[in-house]
């Protein structure tokens, strides 16, 4: 059976991503638009508008329980208070001794449900391996590098039991896990082959049945795996191209939010064949999603 699919919010944004469901009745909807340096939200219920502006590229944006949020920009991450105020944290320079400005960047993140954020970075030129794994402690005081070698650093979610961890390297066209326990990552290996044709694995995120919503860039579609064998079960087809992410919303948390973008700065878009690019759309896949992890520094 088909999913249906509404324009959520027409506000075009260059780069979509990193989509989160917050606040009373999980329906502050809240993203960014990475190249615009933007942080712009929309309310479930309400329709309420805001957006924000940073000084850098923005690669991701999680909320904080104590308001404000955690925002991936391009030489941070940093603090946002909820007044605008901006905080330091440990960088990729205090960990690498070099943060690479201008050459790499911060990508996606998620916060796991026992408190860690993860953090993945990648280079503008995003044909090459020089990006990492990173994880920023509960506390926001310790940074560290867990892996290199990464093309795009990407979606990530975990079990419902939090014994595994799922992880996109777009460039690998694969879905991983690891084993996951109180922090700790170990013994990757693939769940799903992405194969010629379907697009590039982006963002994603995980439903109470552990199975996988992942946007395909150049694939106009989130699919959905299964999370044990990583067998196609679903698909949700977008009048958009390059789909980045999607997260669970709404008071029973059973709303995909899905975002995608016009694409890369200095790329030619054919506006014409896809006139809703940038936008941010809404479906009811039938399935009952998780709550957004908040970051708790």
């Amino acid at each position: 059976m088909t999913i249906a699919v509404e324009v959520f919010d027409s506000r075009r944004n260059q780069l979509g991503e990193g989509p989160t469901a917050t606040g009373d009745k999980n329906s502050h909807v809240q993203w960014c638009d990475i190249y615009s340096k933007a942080v712009r939200s929309r309310d479930l219920i309400t329709g309420k508008i805001d957006e924000y502006y940073a000084d850098q590229n923005i690669g991701f944006q999680i909320p904080r329980t104590v308001g404000g949020e955690i925002l991936g920009t391009a030489d941070g991450p940093v603090l946002r208070d909820a007044d605008g105020t901006f905080h330091t944290l440990p960088t990729r320079k205090d960990v690498d001794g070099d943060n690479q400005s201008g050459v790499m960047r911060w990508n996606d993140a998620k916060v796991s449900p026992d408190g860690n954020l993860f953090l993945g970075s990648m280079a503008y030129e995003n044909q090459t391996d020089q990006g990492s794994l990173y994880r920023l402690n509960k506390d926001g005081k310790k940074l560290e590098n867990l892996f290199g070698s990464v093309g795009i650093s990407n979606g990530m979610d975990w079990s419902v039991d939090l014994s595994r961890m799922f992880y996109i390297d777009t460039l690998s066209m694969r879905v991983d896990q690891f084993d996951y326990q109180n922090g700790q990552i170990s013994n990757r290996r693939p769940l799903v082959q992405i194969t010629d044709g379907m697009g590039y694995p982006d963002g994603m995120c995980s439903d109470a049945n552990d199975n996988l919503w992942v946007a395909f860039w150049l694939g106009s579609c989130v699919r959905c795996f299964d999370g044990k064998t990583g067998k196609l079960l679903d698909e949700i087809k977008l009048p958009a191209q390059k789909i980045t992410s999607c997260v669970f919303a709404g008071e029973k948390l059973d709303k995909l939010v899905i975002t995608s973008a016009v694409g890369n700065p200095g790329e030619q878009i054919d506006l014409d064949q896809y006139p809703q690019s940038g936008y941010i759309f809404i479906a009811s896949p039938g399935v009952v999603g998780k709550k957004t992890n908040l970051f708790g520094a």
